[in-house]
C-alpha cells in the first residue's frame, strides 16, 4: 500500500509540474514582423506587404502601421487592420487578407483619401506593430521600422522641344506634362534646368555638371519660355534640358534629359510663339499663328506614338508635314513653317491617332 502511494503522490506532482510549465512554454512563442514593401512606392496597398511569423501556436491578431516623415518623424498617416489569424510558421501579408483598413488621417499632405488612393510624394518611415489579441484584451508582441521613398507613377514627361529637334527661334517654348497621378500633389511646381552640352559630352553628363544657362525654378504651370535675361542661345550648340517636380519645395521626381540644337545661322524672334491653338476637335473659331512656326496643344489619350502632323490649304492641297511623337496628355507642338505658308490664307492642321482617327484646326497666319 505504501508504494501504491507512493506512485500516485508523484503523479500528481509531475502533472502539477506540467501544468505550471505550460504558460511559461506559451510565452516563449516568438512573432516577428518583416516590411517587404520596396521604393519606391505609390499607393496605399502597397504599405500592407509584410510578412510575420509565428514560433507558438495559432493565434489571432491585428497589424497596426503608421507612416511618418523621414525628416520631422510626425505622423502622416496610420491604419489598422482587421483580426486575422497567424498560424504557426512564416506568412505573407497583403491587403486582401487584412481588409477592412481603418485609417486615420494626421496630415493634410495626404489628398487623396480613397481606400486605395495615392501617397503624398516624399520619404518616410513606416513602423508596423502586430497586437495579440485575446478577447478584448491586445498586446504588442512584435514591431519593426523601414525606410520607404513615394515617388510619382509616371515623371514629368517632355513635350517640347522635340528630343534631339533644331529650335530656330532665340526664345523657344519648353513644354513638359506633370507628373501622375496629380492627386499625390498638394503644392506642385517645377525647376528647369537648361545646360550646353560640350563636345564629346552625354546630355546627362551636361545636366549634372555644367553649369546652367538658363534655370527656372518654382514655376506653376508646367511651360516656359526662354527668358531674354541672362545668357542666350547661341548658334551652332546643342544643349540639354530636364524639369524636376517638385511637392511644397521637396523633390519628388525628374523627367528624362532631352537634347536641342541651333543651326548655325542666325536665330529668328519668338515672335507669337508663346501662343498654343487648343486642338480639340470642335468647331471655336480660327487661330492665328505667326510665319515661323505653328504652335498647337493636342490631348492624347494613347501611350506614346509617332504621328505625322499635316497641314492643308482650304483647298484640300497638303503643304507640308512634320512627324512628331504623341504622349499621353497634353502635348504642346511646335510645327516649323519657315514663311512657307500664305500670309493672310488659311489652313488647316491634322494630327491623327493611333487608329488614324484625325483632330484637326483651323488657323490663318498673320
Amino acid at each position: 500500500m505504501t508504494t501504491i502511494r507512493i506512485i500516485r503522490r508523484r503523479g500528481r506532482q509531475t502533472l502539477l509540474a506540467l501544468l505550471l510549465a505550460a504558460p511559461a512554454i506559451a510565452a516563449r512563442a516568438q512573432y516577428n514582423i518583416t516590411p517587404l514593401a520596396v521604393s519606391p512606392i505609390y499607393l496605399k496597398s502597397q504599405l500592407w506587404a509584410v510578412s510575420v511569423s509565428n514560433t507558438g501556436g495559432p493565434i489571432e491578431a491585428r497589424l497596426q502601421m503608421d507612416l511618418k516623415d523621414a525628416e520631422s518623424h510626425q505622423s502622416v498617416l496610420a491604419g489598422a487592420s482587421a483580426i486575422f489569424r497567424v498560424p504557426t510558421g512564416a506568412m505573407v501579408l497583403s491587403l486582401n487578407s487584412l481588409e477592412p483598413i481603418v485609417y486615420s488621417y494626421n496630415s493634410p499632405v495626404v489628398v487623396d483619401r480613397t481606400p486605395n488612393g495615392p501617397l503624398p510624394v516624399g520619404q518616410y518611415q513606416v513602423c508596423y506593430q502586430l497586437l495579440l489579441m485575446s478577447g478584448e484584451r491586445q498586446g504588442v508582441v512584435a514591431e519593426d521600422c523601414d525606410e520607404l521613398a513615394v515617388e510619382p507613377f509616371s515623371p514629368p514627361l517632355l513635350t517640347s522641344p522635340e528630343d534631339d529637334s533644331i529650335v530656330r527661334v532665340a526664345q523657344p517654348n519648353f513644354t513638359w506634362t506633370p507628373p501622375a497621378p496629380t492627386s499625390m500633389f498638394d503644392d506642385l511646381s517645377y525647376d528647369v534646368i537648361i545646360s550646353e552640352v560640350n563636345e564629346g559630352q552625354s546630355v546627362s553628363d551636361a545636366i549634372q555638371k555644367n553649369l546652367p544657362v538658363q534655370q527656372a525654378q518654382g514655376l506653376r504651370t508646367p511651360f516656359l519660355t526662354y527668358p531674354l535675361t541672362g545668357p542666350q542661345l547661341d548658334t551652332g550648340k546643342t544643349y540639354a534640358w530636364q524639369v524636376v517636380a517638385r511637392n511644397q519645395q521637396t523633390y519628388a521626381a525628374k523627367s528624362e534629359v532631352w537634347s536641342f540644337r541651333t543651326p548655325g545661322t542666325p536665330l529668328g524672334k519668338t515672335g507669337s510663339s508663346s501662343v498654343y491653338i487648343v486642338m480639340n476637335g470642335k468647331l471655336s473659331g480660327v487661330g492665328v499663328s505667326d510665319s515661323s512656326a505653328l504652335h498647337i496643344k493636342y490631348v492624347s489619350y494613347s501611350s506614346v506614338y509617332s504621328a505625322t502632323v499635316t497641314i492643308r490649304s482650304d483647298k484640300g492641297q497638303v503643304m507640308l508635314t512634320s512627324t512628331m511623337r504623341i504622349r499621353q496628355g497634353d502635348n504642346y507642338l511646335d510645327i516649323p513653317l519657315d514663311g512657307r505658308l500664305a500670309v493672310g490664307q488659311r489652313y488647316t492642321a491634322f494630327v491623327p491617332d493611333p487608329a488614324g482617327r484625325q483632330t484637326s484646326v483651323t488657323f490663318i497666319v498673320k
